[in-house]
């Protein structure tokens, strides 16, 4: 039994479900990308409830309205399909809404009945744009969802769009740089385009989510105002480089090296040290120097560690999320002196356990790598006591249990307001980390 008084039933080390998991599926992590498009309309291809949940969570932890289409699936599709609903779906939303891009996505129903929806959209819309997505419920978490989407969007606005497109890709490279900006915050985005803008290096967000952090104005906005339209991403292969971090769009990135566009798969600049290496990074790639703004922020971002430092050294603390975001925590908890007890992934990677490891060694630390849910977590951490949890909301259920405090980073986070509005990233998140530590712990 638990505080709760369920009974968790176990057959040797393996428990009978999952509890509380880490992770979301891939619904959410497409439709994440897509609504960072301008004029763009997510449509889900399946049930009512598939679409229902989703919005829940991003409206939820955004605080704001959400439009997201579905195509009403009911037990007859199931047998008979569903591309007629595809159809009519498709119909109503350019009259309705009249969008310059839809981006159909698939469900775990529509993955089971074999629908193929992408020959489907090629074969019924050849003209159009139009893309639609594998998001399969039962495979893969938000973070493949989103890198999915996000190359499967780029690429199918290149290929509806070819022959103009393969002909412009052959000239010179412009002194642009394409972002992927992975499942972050508003106020992350703003972050990197502070840095950029800084740096002089004009930069084309692939996708931008401060798209549902607008302000109130009247008349209402049909659409939220973004950087991000379908033309930005026709002119991606025109770019000099793009930049992507982990995991989140690595696929994107990759995709445009087809068109001679450089790729730079790089670490979250989370801390002090890995937006050094950020920053040094842009100036190299664009031959500029690194002007004094950025080094006042470096500034300020050291002086809240040493104003929290005798707070904040040797105490315990356990992270979980998406593992490139937890990589970076991982590395500034250790910049400020903390003790990272455990770590959780949400997604696996080939390279989460070695970047642990290459942190611990130089650090002389040592850290459990726990695979599973946060009630395994939970349960590792009553015998091994921290200080403080970092993660997302759902970490609440931990902390009530352990009595512990929880720092909320990243997504989701729907008990907190003004959440969305504070960069993790870059020196000015580092700062906002370290003093939201030491409230927590002081």
């Amino acid at each position: 039994m638990d505080k709760y008084n369920h009974k968790i039933i176990t057959e040797g080390n393996k428990k009978s479900l999952t509890i509380n998991p880490p992770y979301m599926n891939q619904l959410i992590g497409a439709v994440f990308a897509s609504i960072g498009i301008y004029k763009c309309v997510p449509l889900v291809h399946g049930s009512l409830g598939c679409a229902n949940y989703v919005k829940h969570i991003l409206v939820e932890h955004f605080k704001e309205p959400l439009d997201i289409a579905t195509t009403g699936f009911y037990e007859s599709n199931a047998i008979h399909g569903g591309i007629s609903n595809l159809n009519t779906a498709i119909e109503n939303i350019e009259i309705s809404k009249n969008p310059e891009l839809i981006v159909v996505l698939t469900t775990g129903l529509i993955e089971t009945i074999g629908e193929d929806v992408k020959s489907e959209i090629r074969k019924n819309y050849p003209n159009k744009n139009i893309v639609a997505v594998n998001t399969p419920s039962y495979i893969g978490t938000h973070i493949d969802g989103y890198n999915n989407a996000v190359k499967s969007i780029i690429e199918g606005i290149l290929e509806k769009n070819k022959d103009i497109i393969y002909k412009t890709s052959k000239t010179a490279k412009n002194e642009i740089i394409n972002v992927i900006p992975g499942i972050v915050n508003p106020g992350d985005v703003h972050e990197l385009e502070h840095i950029f803008k800084t740096l002089n290096i004009k930069y084309n967000l692939l996708t931008d989510i401060k798209a549902l952090d607008r302000p109130l104005i009247l008349p209402k906005e049909e659409y939220p105002k973004c950087n991000t339209t379908v033309d930005n991403i026709k002119n991606a292969i025109n770019s000099k480089a793009t930049i992507s971090f982990g995991i989140e769009g690595v696929d994107g990135g990759k995709y445009l090296k087809k068109f001679g566009v450089a790729s730079y798969n790089l670490k979250y600049p989370i801390g002090v040290k890995n937006t050094d290496d950020f920053i040094k990074i842009l100036s190299e790639i664009f031959s500029t120097e690194i002007p004094d703004e950025l080094w006042e922020d470096r500034g300020y971002a050291l002086d809240a560690m040493v104003d929290t430092n005798h707070i904040i050294r040797n105490k315990k603390v356990a992270i979980y999320g998406d593992p490139d975001k937890v990589i970076g925590l991982v590395d500034f908890a250790h910049e400020m002196g903390m003790d990272v007890v455990a770590v959780l992934p949400n997604t696996k990677t080939k390279y989460f356990a070695k970047e642990i490891k290459r942190s611990n060694t130089a650090n002389n630390k040592n850290t459990a790598i726990i695979d599973g849910d946060l009630y395994e977590l939970q349960n590792f951490l009553k015998s091994h006591t921290v200080d403080l949890l970092i993660g997302d909301y759902r970490g609440k259920y931990v902390v009530d249990i352990l009595d512990i405090p929880l720092l909320r980073v990243g997504f989701p986070v729907i008990d907190r307001y003004g959440h969305t509005k504070k960069p993790m990233i870059g020196y000015n998140g580092a700062m906002n980390i370290a003093n939201d530590i030491a409230n927590i712990l002081s």
